[in-house]
């Protein structure tokens, strides 16, 4: 017993030396690369914790191997900018001046309600509020807001996502499905066309696909 005491205290050592190393980040702040080292270096560095017969230096070594090749990664990353691209990718504009822009939300495989989660977790509940959000490489969402952009006073209910009709919302809303089909009908849309229209205090924001988003009064 003794001996694993022994051996996890060098190892836990050697990996809070190592991560020291690394820069100071939280996880969500990770780039992919960095994600994938912090997970081969925990898995790696299990291994002699739990089994005595591996001799200690065959446990220390892949984790010595791991860090070094961020040292390199890293290193290479600074001094070469297609590198870099190449490694963590580029920011990507997901809502721009005509709202969101789903060919861009297409090459990250996201979906509208990851947007929308975002969005509300940077303190927004409308796109109207946004100039620019733009994804980073780490995944997180950075916002620009619009200068004055009120918001909303409820909670917009969203009624379409990604071109599907959600039945649920409209049940609980006071627009029923014949009345969005003959507001989308009056605008040259169907449902399949829509990214997202959403229904709040008598206001409906209509996002098209590949159009400038629209928003109407209810008469």
């Amino acid at each position: 017993m003794l001996v694993v005491i022994v051996r996890t205290i060098i190892i836990f050592a050697f990996l809070l030396l190592g991560l020291r190393l690394m820069g100071k980040r939280q996880l969500g702040e990770l780039q992919p690369f960095e994600f994938v080292i912090a997970l081969a270096v925990a898995d790696l560095a299990c291994l002699p914790m739990q089994e005595v017969s591996i001799p200690l230096q065959y446990g220390l070594a892949p984790v010595f191997t791991i860090f070094l090749l961020h040292f390199i990664v890293t290193f290479v990353s600074v001094k070469s900018v297609k590198f870099r691209k190449l490694l963590n990718g580029k920011p990507v504009i997901v809502i721009n001046s005509g709202g969101i822009d789903s060919r861009a939300m297409k090459s990250l495989n996201m979906n509208v309600n990851d947007l929308l989660e975002s969005i509300r977790g940077a303190g927004y509940f409308s796109v109207e509020q946004i100039a620019f959000a733009i994804v980073e490489t780490n995944g997180k969402l950075s916002v620009l807001p619009k200068d004055g952009a009120q918001a909303p006073v409820s909670i917009p209910l969203t009624l379409i996502t990604d071109g599907k009709l959600l039945s649920a919302n409209i049940a609980i809303s006071d627009t029923g499905e014949s009345e969005i089909s003959e507001i989308l009908k009056a605008q040259g849309l169907n449902p399949k066309n829509v990214v997202l229209m959403t229904a709040e205090n008598g206001r409906y924001f209509i996002q098209p696909e590949g159009k400038p988003f629209v928003t109407l009064n209810r008469l």
